[in-house]
């Protein structure tokens, strides 16, 4: 199944779709892929899992996700632990 369809912000071709992988600071592939639709639809995936579950954002939700990852939003408070 390459098209998935969201009730409210229509279908996304994950076979269509451009994907992009991006590197975690170490230079190693990061977990999520990132899918870029011709209509302007963005997806989210699981590397690993590409005929998984998708987060499908609109133009509007991406950039204010990518705008709130730039200013800081998701930080975690210095000293936090994190299991990789």
């Amino acid at each position: 199944m390459t098209t998935r369809e969201h009730p409210l912000k229509g279908q996304f071709d994950t076979a269509e779709a451009r994907w992009e992988r991006p590197l975690k600071d170490d230079g190693e592939p990061g977990a999520f892929e990132i899918g870029f639709a011709e209509n302007g639809l963005v997806a989210l995936r699981l590397a690993e899992e590409p005929d998984g579950d998708l987060l499908i954002y609109t133009p509007e939700e991406w950039t204010a996700f990518v705008e709130g990852k730039d200013d800081g939003e998701f930080d975690l408070p210095p000293g936090t632990a994190t299991s990789d």
